[in-house]
């Protein structure tokens, strides 16, 4: 689970002819020109966003249309780069490295975060694209999001305001990644983090396939942290015991939110059932009847809205995989099903 991440740099350049030094960075870096709130979206650690400025262009008149460039080499490689290449250090008279960028976790609302780390910092809390066109090189912007920190996120994903830092990005990533946990569990309604136990219970034995299935989401959802995996056994009735592995996770989450999460894993795109997931939070089931109120319908109708709801919130590759895991599962039960046919 990812608390804290970095995100691009910003380089300013200035020319008194804007559109040749473009057209050359393009050439030259394979890369075209989007929009900024574009760039922001689709830049990952490591990225720099070009800003190409006429020479008496002020800053404050950049906004989330202004074309940019959108590179994944890194800031201080690029500078090297570009005045080691003589046809670009002739057409760029003037270079300004901007402030670096952090992402922080805050669950929703997510002002609490944001208002203890300003006040920390002694940080100014404005919007993102003044932060940028503000801050110095040794300066930091952080932004805050619910979102998982595993993907690239769109101005949309954040709070509308971030903190301008007067701290390198080096150091602060360093302090607000030891002190995340610390800022996230502040957040919290309840200011503790929930153990939870989960428990799988599969028919056909399909315990690897439904244990990879379970993970992938939590690690792409970034659900928690998973302290521990058991087998255990369930008692559905009295004087009855089953086999089950059970998965301990350490979470931020709700239970209820927990629950509607392993509800959508529970079936199959078309409602068919593939396997049991039961949760326990503090030594209670949580039952699936009690993770919204007033919904007056069947649990296959629940369960495959929930599952289109957190499909949608996972990553291409995430989905990918677990239509094939999907698709393993009932591979395995024709076979199961076939051998017992035979073995009758």
């Amino acid at each position: 689970m990812i608390l804290v991440r970095t995100g691009p740099r910003f380089l300013f350049l200035r020319n008194s002819d804007r559109e040749q030094l473009l057209g050359l960075l393009e050439k030259e870096y394979s890369s075209t020109r989007k929009p900024l709130d574009q760039a922001i979206e689709e830049s990952s650690e490591g990225d720099t966003i070009i800003f190409v400025l006429e020479k008496d262009e002020e800053k404050e008149q950049i906004s989330g249309s202004t074309s940019v460039l959108l590179t994944d080499i890194g800031s201080s490689p690029l500078l090297v780069s570009m005045i080691n290449k003589k046809h670009l250090q002739e057409n760029i008279e003037e270079a300004e490295l901007g402030p670096g960028l952090l992402v922080m976790k805050a669950p929703p609302p997510g002002e609490t975060i944001l208002e203890k780390v300003r006040k920390e910092y002694d940080a100014l809390s404005i919007p993102l694209k003044e932060a940028i066109m503000k801050g110095h090189s040794d300066w930091s912007v952080v932004c805050f999001t619910g979102c998982p920190l595993s993907r690239s996120l769109s101005t949309s994903d954040l709070l509308d305001d971030t903190l301008l830092i007067k701290k390198s990005v080096p150091d602060l990533y360093q302090e607000l990644r030891r002190q995340a946990v610390k800022y996230l569990t502040e957040e919290l309604e309840e200011g503790e983090w929930r153990e939870f136990k989960i428990n799988i219970y599969d028919y056909w034995g399909r315990y690897n396939l439904q244990h990879e299935r379970i993970t992938t989401v939590i690690e792409d959802l970034e659900i928690g942290f998973i302290l521990g995996e058991i087998w255990s056994l369930d008692h559905p009735f009295v004087l009855m015991s089953v086999p089950v592995f059970q998965i301990q996770l350490f979470s931020y989450m709700n239970p209820k939110e927990v629950k509607r999460i392993l509800m959508a894993l529970e079936y199959d795109e078309q409602g068919k059932r593939l396997v049991d997931f039961d949760l326990y939070f503090q030594k209670k089931k949580v039952e699936w009847g009690g993770v919204e109120k007033g919904r007056q319908t069947n649990r296959i109708d629940v369960a495959l809205s929930y599952r289109e709801k957190y499909m949608s919130m996972l990553t291409a590759d995430s989905r990918e995989k677990l239509a094939r895991l999907e698709q393993t599962l009932h591979e395995c039960e024709e076979k199961e099903k076939c051998e017992q046919e035979e073995n009758k």
